[in-house]
């Protein structure tokens, strides 16, 4: 089952690197003329998330981008377009670095399509390497599956005949495993809490507070809404303003009933001031509460898959 899910994976990365590639290799034959930088800020955008479940329909966050507009001339006529780069960015993701690249009033060389000059961008690129690193990752995700596989299944074997129940050693791995990963999961929050608590903190500004209604698939066929409090609020940092909606760390809460998740939009009224704690090295990435919501459901998770690990093999 892990190898097939890593292979999977990995044939889904080979994909859309080769996709990416194919790109590359066509802008390549673009012609390259002057252009300049007509706009460079920052732009909040909602996107898709699964932060609720993976089947949830309609979920969304806040996240930041460069918005880099450009000007350019081919022959007698002026277009203007908003694709800077090839490379993919997610949100929250060198905003900085690239505003800095592209100031406003900047001059550029501009790389346009002949078939059709609308299309043009300034980087046609990808990092040097980055196709190769995809293949290998991919490769490696398979390797690193298979490998798993024969040494924990080696593993097993040598300690199945020291446990007082060793029949039940498979199903003991599995619950041992999933403890493991919800603890590091929840070691991981914990740390990014912590590192929050030491970030700068700006003046902000909630922009928008409320509930958000969700559809979530919670059966064969089935859906249902869930509700989900909303606060989006911006801040500034060097300039520039950015827009978030994360609270803290942790999951996000859901319920059926409006009023269950009622409470923490009442608790940041529309309009009012904030202190927002940023991430220096990347201010697209900010928190409003330095903890995690929900911790300590992860550490009783964990402490029950563990448990029952133990138990399954009779050493409890």
């Amino acid at each position: 089952m892990l190898v097939g899910f890593a292979c999977a994976v990995a044939g889904m990365l080979s994909l859309i690197t080769f996709l990416k590639w194919r790109e590359v290799r066509a802008l390549s034959h673009w012609l390259p003329t002057p252009g300049k930088i007509m706009s460079s800020r920052v732009e909040a955008r909602e996107v898709r998330s699964s932060g609720v479940g993976s089947d949830s329909s309609d979920t969304t966050e806040m996240r930041n981008f460069p918005a880099i507009t450009f000007e350019y001339k081919v022959g007698a006529k002026k277009f203007q377009s908003s694709r800077y780069s090839v490379k993919e960015n997610l949100g929250n993701f060198e905003v900085t670095e690239t505003l800095a690249q592209f100031p406003r009033g900047a001059d550029v060389t501009v790389f346009y399509n002949p078939a059709d000059p609308s299309k043009a961008v300034i980087e046609r690129t990808m990092p040097d390497g980055a196709f190769k690193f995809m293949f290998q990752l991919s490769a490696g995700l398979v390797i690193g599956a298979l490998v798993l596989v024969f040494s924990v299944g080696g593993l097993l074997e040598a300690i199945r005949p020291h446990l007082p129940k060793p029949q039940n050693l498979g199903a003991a791995a599995l619950l041992l495993f999933m403890g493991l990963m919800i603890l590091r999961m929840g070691f991981a929050q914990k740390s990014l809490a912590e590192q929050a608590a030491k970030w700068p903190v700006t003046a902000g500004r909630i922009d928008n507070s409320g509930l958000q209604a969700l559809r979530n698939y919670s059966g064969y066929r089935h859906w249902r809404t869930v509700f989900k409090a909303r606060i989006v609020y911006s801040y500034g940092v060097a300039g520039q303003r950015y827009s978030s909606d994360r609270i803290s760390f942790g999951a996000t809460v859901t319920a059926s009933l409006p009023g269950l998740v009622s409470g923490q939009a009442r608790s940041y009224a529309e309009g009012s001031k904030v202190d927002v704690h940023y991430d220096p090295a990347n201010p697209g990435s900010a928190v409003l509460e330095c903890r995690v919501r929900g911790l300590w459901l992860l550490w009783v998770c964990s402490a029950g898959f563990l448990g029952g690990a133990a138990l399954l093999v009779g050493l409890v």
